[in-house]
């Protein structure tokens, strides 16, 4: 009986193999986004399209991964969807800014390979250069801090009500989950 784990537990190794998927969906968009920008040969269009989609999807992936990350968490469990909103709405902002940012940044360049633009006529363009940088440093600010929100799901206190109570006290949100200060 000892072996035996309640139907509502977290698989520690299952949630670390959530967030190693998580590093290397991470690893991965870094690597595409490195070198979307280098390749203009018309002989490589097919790497190019690969490298302006696959970025789009691993987006869409790490999103899906932060959901399951937050799957048995008592919140989800409970059906506390307007807590859960309170504590992780800065997640799905953010991921929904950085999603607009990347297809800012991608699509153009997207079109630039397919119509076979000379490296000089795209970043000729002002929004093109624009788009670049904001696209950089969002994205390794958000690649950063979705990380660290990841790892910081390890945390019991959103496991455990008693502790999520405690700890919605310390924050000083002047009402715990009965809605009672």
């Amino acid at each position: 009986m000892a072996n035996d784990v309640p139907a509502d537990s977290v698989s520690p190794h299952l949630f670390a193999m959530k967030l190693n998927a998580m590093l290397v969906l991470v690893i991965i968009d870094c690597l595409c986004n490195g070198f979307a920008d280098h390749l203009w040969d018309p002989s490589q269009a097919e790497i190019n399209i690969a490298l302006c989609v696959t970025p789009i999807v691993l987006h869409l992936l790490n999103v899906l991964l932060f959901f399951m990350l937050l799957w048995h968490t008592f919140l989800l469990r409970s059906g506390l969807l307007l807590e859960l909103w309170s504590e992780f709405r800065g997640v799905f902002l953010f991921s929904t800014l950085r999603f607009g940012v990347l297809l800012g940044c991608r699509i153009p360049r997207l079109i630039a390979a397919l119509e076979y633009y000379k490296p000089g006529e795209y970043w000729e363009d002002p929004f093109s250069q624009a788009m670049f940088f904001a696209h950089n440093i969002v994205t390794v600010i958000y690649d950063s801090w979705l990380l660290r929100r990841s790892y910081a799901l390890a945390r019991v206190r959103y496991y455990k009500p008693q502790i999520w109570l405690k700890h919605r006290r310390e924050r000083g949100k002047g009402s715990t989950l009965s809605g009672r200060p």
